[in-house]
């Protein structure tokens, strides 16, 4: 026999006999992409299930939650070509994950139509064995609304998980919002009349969950540029004209060149490139929120922004102590406070565009925690400034250009900003 050719099948046959030496009496087959089949020997068995996870090898299991990696152990399981959950398919069964002893298999991401609690074993002649197997579909999860300041005729679009059919809405005010779209992330719902500030409750078969957000959120707002307006130097321009949200916004404009660092006209304009919002004396003599220790890591700043056209650029988010008044420093200086910096445009790379609309906008106060600095002519922040807590009571924001900028105009709008628990 051909010495290369007698090589070749000896070492093809190396794994068949080592699986039926170590294992129990089977065959191998080739798959067609080379990969070995094993062939049961008997009717399949399955013993246990246990999860994925090797630090977890030893937790049996007869329930697991959608996505959850698991391993069907048993005898004679090499001749499954499918599994289902309920009605669910598992997707992507490798023939690499199945022999006669073991299955690994991820419990389907998608909950099932028909629930069985059961899962079944399907091999290649359509024999189906049945094995008792609950898939926990958890209660929804609700993180977060596009806006939370929905307009007249403007749906309310809500961010989470675990959103499956037949799924209700309920606002505030004990009224339901009729669905207009579901998928597992995502839920758009109408907003009835009769809706009031508040939470949302969204329902399923699962279980419900009451939204952290609150729809038209009033709670701590700081700054509403109608009757809460900032006091400093710069107070900001304001306009009411442009799809407003309710009454006056703060305006963000300017054709803006690379690294630019200026803070608009002098005081006490209406500068489009910087609002300061200072306590003093006579003002704020506590934080924006409760101080107690790492009290910071509790909070967000929200505030609703309409963006026309970014690219390039940073807004500076200063926080001071509530006594500080008189000068700007909270935006030129990083000794005062650790500062956060809001830029979409940097996700993508691209020109940012909320076309027309209004989206509410997270920002934890775990984020404060840029110092700003100049590297040559450039513009740049680094992570390694310390959150000085008792440093919350004074707030001004300040665009910045970065090295991005080429002179083009950047326009966005703000507006409710607010210091909330998420």
């Amino acid at each position: 026999m051909n010495m290369k050719l007698q090589n070749y099948l000896l070492g093809a046959l190396i794994p068949c006999l080592l699986i039926s030496v170590l294992l129990i009496p089977t065959s191998c087959e080739m798959n067609g992409d080379g990969t070995n089949i094993e062939s049961p020997s008997g009717p399949p068995v399955i013993n246990y299930i246990r999860l994925a996870a090797p630090e977890t090898s030893d937790s049996l299991i007869v329930s697991a939650t959608l996505g959850t990696g698991i391993v069907i152990m048993g005898k004679n399981l090499g001749g499954t070509r499918e599994i289902w959950f309920n009605d669910q398919k598992a997707i992507g069964l490798n023939p690499t994950w199945v022999t006669n002893r073991n299955i690994f298999v991820s419990v389907p991401s998608i909950a099932p139509d028909v629930i069985t609690d059961k899962l079944y074993l399907i091999d290649a002649q359509g024999n189906t064995l049945e094995f008792p197997f609950v898939v926990a579909i958890p209660p929804p999860v609700v993180t977060s609304a596009q806006n939370e300041w929905p307009q007249d005729g403007e749906d309310l679009v809500i961010h989470g998980n675990y959103f499956f059919e037949p799924v209700t809405v309920t606002f505030t005010g004990g009224v339901a919002g009729e669905v207009v779209s579901v998928s597992q992330s995502r839920l758009v719902v109408t907003v009835p009349e009769g809706a009031t500030e508040g939470p949302v409750t969204v329902a399923t078969n699962f279980g419900e969950v009451e939204s952290g957000f609150h729809v038209w959120d009033s709670r701590n707002i700081i700054l509403n540029f109608d009757d809460k307006v900032a006091n400093g130097w710069r107070i900001g321009l304001r306009e009411n004209s442009d799809n407003p949200i309710n009454g006056y916004y703060l305006v963000v404009r300017g054709d803006i060149a690379a690294n630019q660092r200026d803070e608009g006209p002098g005081a006490p304009a209406e500068s489009p490139l910087c609002m300061e919002f200072w306590g003093g004396p006579a003002g704020r003599t506590e934080n924006f929120y409760p101080l107690y220790p790492n009290s910071y890591r509790d909070y967000v700043v929200k505030f609703e922004a309409k963006i026309v056209k970014w690219y390039g650029g940073y807004l500076n988010l200063c926080l001071s102590t509530p006594t500080h008044s008189g000068n700007n420093q909270e935006i030129w200086s990083n000794t005062l406070n650790a500062r956060a910096i809001w830029g979409p445009w940097a996700n993508t790379g691209s020109e940012v565009t909320t076309n027309g609309s209004w989206i509410t906008v997270t920002i934890p106060l775990t984020e404060f925690q840029y110092f700003m600095g100049m590297e040559g002519t450039n513009v740049v922040y680094t992570p390694n400034q310390k959150f000085i807590e008792s440093a919350a009571g004074s707030f001004s924001t300040w665009f910045l250009g970065s090295p991005e900028n080429n002179g083009g105009n950047v326009e966005f709008h703000i507006d409710n900003i607010r210091f909330v628990e998420p």
